[in-house]
């Protein structure tokens, strides 16, 4: 029982989020926008295919992949996500908050073709390897628990 309600109080800060995050897109995308911070919550993974199994919809799982798929392609969804979390957080940032740079690589060992792949460190094999670059930036306060990912 416990369980369930911990689920349900997580099921339900998703979707204030999701509701603050998306407020300006069409109802498909902000659907999309909800359906994908819970997914990627409930399985730990941000693979269509799994964000598909956690909706557990009435239809086949291909076809919730597509939809999903469909909405991911929506022109200007990344850019207006981005201004909007930047919004967001804007307000939290102080004269004395760390903005923290992680410039950081993953490596594709197996990969055969994949688009926009780089040489990066793979520092398991201790060489050059080909993956991506990555870049995040974290927003903290000294001394306080708040982490904010921007």
């Amino acid at each position: 029982m416990h369980y369930a309600k911990t689920a349900l109080k997580l099921r339900e800060q998703i979707l204030r989020f999701s509701r603050e995050l998306s407020a300006w897109l069409p109802k498909p995308a902000r659907r999309f926008i909800a359906e994908v911070l819970y997914g990627i919550q409930a399985r730990q993974s941000v693979r269509l295919t799994e964000i598909g199994r956690a909706l557990q919809e009435s239809i086949s799982l291909k076809k919730t992949e597509y939809r999903l798929c469909r909405q991911l392609r929506r022109t200007g969804l990344w850019e207006r996500l981005t201004a909007r979390i930047f919004y967001l957080a804007a307000s939290r940032i102080q004269d004395l908050t760390l903005l923290i740079l992680d410039l950081s690589d993953i490596s594709k060992k197996y990969a055969k073709r994949m688009e926009y792949m780089a040489g990066v460190h793979d520092g398991s094999e201790g060489g050059v390897g080909m993956g991506y670059w990555l870049l995040q930036v974290i927003a903290a306060e000294t001394g306080k628990h708040l982490v904010l990912p921007l």
